[in-house]
């Protein structure tokens, strides 16, 4: 069963607590080759508060997805499962707009569900 069949399935909040444990193995994987993943952290930690019923913004999300530096730090989750995305991140604030009914900027409308199947891709590959 692919990743998306078995998120979408799930309420919002809920699809973010799944991408929890995800996000936990990569950055497993992120600190074996930095000792310091600040940044990965704090993106674990996000995706954590929001699926724990914390109130954090699309667009909160979005700055994570993409720093000034074009390096935000969800990205790094996905970057970690092989090739550069953000996938993980992506879906997530796709997920918060959703839930606010907020105008989304056009980069997290495009990513939507299918940022999962991107996701799932890379963890396939990883594995």
């Amino acid at each position: 069963m692919t990743l998306r069949a078995k998120l979408t399935a799930l309420p919002p909040r809920e699809q973010a607590q799944r991408l929890t444990a995800v996000a936990a193995s990569l950055v497993a994987q992120i600190r074996r080759t930095e000792p310091d993943a600040a940044e990965a952290e704090a993106a674990l930690a996000a995706i954590r508060a929001w699926g724990d019923g914390g109130r954090l913004t699309g667009g909160y999300f979005s700055d994570l997805v993409y720093s000034d530096e074009e390096r935000g730090t969800l990205r790094r989750l996905t970057e970690a499962a092989g090739k550069p995305s953000e996938a993980g991140g992506m879906h997530v604030a796709w997920l918060v707009y959703q839930e606010t009914g907020k105008a989304m900027p056009s980069d997290v409308n495009e990513a939507g569900e299918d940022s999962l199947d991107l996701l799932d891709e890379q963890l396939d590959q990883r594995g």
